[in-house]
């Protein structure tokens, strides 16, 4: 196998495996009494996998009405504050240190005693944040994150569907998943301020459709060419008046955007790097289509119930889309993971302009 096939980013992931195992055992061996009804919820973890407990954390508060406070990564910070019941929220980086969140941690004063810890995602920045503060009841996610792998192990081997991540949550938090579909209004509450707020964006302007597009990724064998998306937009843009706004956040999807700009001869328009994650969400629920790969911003479309379709590369398909009205298009091997791909393509390369197109002609016409 090509060193070029392996995602070896994704393997960072085990960094989180000592800081659970720690807070096990304090709490195991050195309990502390203490009656209040503080939540700490420690969920530091890239934007997909944040989103993806939402569901069950939200349920988690709602039933137990509860004021929690929350250490996140810096990403997703303002959009954790927009959260029904979350109170304080402070950073932390994640497990795998991204380039995004490369930045100074402002001194923060956490509370030095909280009734119950929830440990959903802990990186090891967020264990030296919380080593001090003392918790008298703990829901870890270990557990159930390890049988969790043996689960993966076994269905990709058999080729069966994996669990969705959003249902494992449920798990952890010991809730039973409701058959009602949590909705965006259940999980957040924002006013028609933010709103207004990302309306005067300049890139969100006009009357046109807005079509959102994502085109990056941290494994390049999640990419699709940047050649097929300038391809793409000149038919989708011959089909019909649209406005296409990229987003991402960082260089390498910039340097993209100038790459397809210059082969278009109609205009694009660009809010990489220039707006936060809660910014981004709004802009995604005052738009009409999403356009992605298999990313962050793809999982936040699905959640901001913007149409979308979505260009799976190799990965588990454990991030699957929330509503059956949107459209995958998948060629990747089945045994290949989110660390590594088999074959002599990936799946991304399988994936032609027109079968793009053409899925994108269904979704209009179905909305």
């Amino acid at each position: 196998m090509k060193t070029k096939r392996i995602n070896y980013k994704e393997l960072q992931i085990g960094r989180e495996i000592l800081p659970m195992l720690k807070i096990r055992l304090k709490n195991k061996f050195f309990k502390n009494n203490i009656i209040n009804k503080k939540v700490l919820v420690i969920n530091t973890c890239i934007i997909g996998d944040f989103l993806a407990t939402l569901p069950a954390l939200s349920s988690f508060i709602k039933i137990n009405k509860l004021k929690v406070d929350m250490i996140v990564s810096h990403s997703v910070k303002p959009l954790a504050e927009s959260i029904k019941g979350v109170n304080n929220v402070f950073v932390a980086r994640s497990s795998y240190n991204r380039e995004t969140e490369k930045q100074e941690t402002e001194k923060q004063n956490i509370s030095e005693e909280y009734g119950l810890l929830v440990v959903l995602r802990i990186g090891p920045e967020a264990y030296k944040l919380i080593k001090n503060v003392r918790f008298s009841e703990i829901i870890n996610c270990d557990i159930v994150y390890f049988k969790y792998i043996l689960h993966l192990v076994k269905n990709i081997l058999t080729r069966k569907p994996v669990k969705q991540s959003k249902d494992l949550v449920f798990e952890i938090l010991n809730l039973k998943k409701s058959d009602k579909e949590i909705k965006f209004n259940d999980i957040f509450e924002f006013s028609k301020y933010d709103y207004d707020l990302v309306k005067k964006i300049p890139e969100m302007n006009g009357n046109k459709k807005k079509i959102i597009i994502h085109l990056g990724s941290g494994w390049k064998e999640k990419q699709w060419e940047n050649k097929k998306w300038a391809d793409l937009l000149k038919k989708i843009n011959s089909f019909g008046k649209f406005k296409f706004i990229f987003v991402g956040a960082d260089e390498e999807e910039k340097e993209s955007f100038e790459y397809i700009q210059k082969k278009l001869d109609f205009k694009i328009f660009s809010l990489i790097k220039k707006i936060n994650l809660k910014e981004l969400f709004l802009v995604m629920r005052l738009s009409n289509y999403f356009i992605g790969i298999d990313s962050g911003p793809r999982n936040l479309a699905h959640y901001s119930d913007l149409r979308s379709i979505t260009l799976l590369g190799p990965g588990l398909k454990n991030f699957m889309p929330l509503n059956e009205k949107d459209i995958v298009i998948d060629k990747s091997n089945p045994f290949s993971t989110s660390v590594f791909y088999i074959g002599k393509k990936s799946g991304m390369e399988k994936i032609g302009v027109d079968e793009v197109m053409e899925s994108f002609k269904k979704l209009s016409s179905n909305n």
